[in-house]
């Protein structure tokens, strides 16, 4: 009997951690920052004072070439940026897009932005 009440716990603890696992999109979480790109500055400036109300970004995840958005999102404009700051990629994101291939032909160091309207969040990321 404590066998199979031992096998029983055992399976339960399984698929519970099977099933938590479920839910998340995996790979790496993204920490933006923003900038306003309305600045005279090229490429725009971080923000540094919070203005009376910073666009929330939206939660990311980056596995390999895959770009995956955890919630519901507004629509963006999605541009990768080399090092030498030249654009080397450019898509739209639709509203409530769940993911995005980035292009499986680069690899080295990007800057990730994601633009809407005067605010663009940016992050750097390895390919």
């Amino acid at each position: 009997m404590k066998k199979i009440v031992f096998a029983l716990l055992l399976c339960m603890l399984s698929l519970s951690a099977f099933c938590h696992s479920c839910g998340t999109t995996g790979g790496s979480p993204i920490e933006w920052q923003v900038k306003n790109t309305n600045n005279p500055i090229k490429g725009g400036a971080p923000i540094r004072k919070s203005p009376a109300k910073l666009p929330t970004p939206p939660e990311a995840t980056l596995s390999e070439n895959d770009l995956s958005f955890v919630d519901s999102h507004a629509e963006y404009t999605l541009f990768i940026i080399d090092e030498e700051g030249e654009e080397v990629y450019e898509a739209f994101i639709p509203e409530n897009a769940s993911t995005i291939t980035l292009p499986l032909n680069l690899s080295g160091e990007y800057e990730l932005q994601l633009v809407r309207g005067n605010y663009c969040f940016y992050t750097y990321i390895e390919l």
